[in-house]
């Protein structure tokens, strides 16, 4: 974490308890998150940079548009998309994260389920 961003938390921690006006004087709350993430872009590179500059656009760079999908039922299967005949899909426990369940895909088969009282998936060849 950047030290701009270190201080720009503790800011917002303690604008409760001290009132904004005391930490920054008479400026206004937007000025001075301006001058923040400013002051944080100016100093930062790469991947942190890109993050910062997506975030000023409203642009969340990391969301994954496949965890807002609804839940894969037998009726409305999850598709999974291969340019080859079969896919390997893993799965999480759903008692235990960190264990994965593997199992096949093959194009033309019905949705299947990996786990019990898992989701349903289906191959989509492309």
């Amino acid at each position: 974490m950047s030290l701009a961003r270190r201080i720009a938390t503790h800011l917002r921690a303690h604008e409760a308890k001290l009132g904004f006006q005391a930490l920054v004087g008479s400026r206004g709350a937007s000025s001075q998150s301006k001058e923040l993430m400013d002051a944080e872009i100016e100093h930062a590179t790469g991947l942190e940079r890109k993050q910062l500059e997506s975030e000023r656009k409203g642009v969340d760079l990391f969301h994954e548009p496949w965890l807002d999908a609804p839940f894969g039922t037998e009726t409305n299967p999850v598709e999974v998309t291969s340019a080859f005949a079969e896919r390997v899909v893993g799965v999480p426990d759903a008692e235990d994260d960190s264990t994965i369940w593997w199992g096949t895909l093959k194009a033309g088969e019905p949705p299947k389920q990996i786990t019990q009282n898992g989701e349903y998936f289906v191959l989509k060849q492309e």
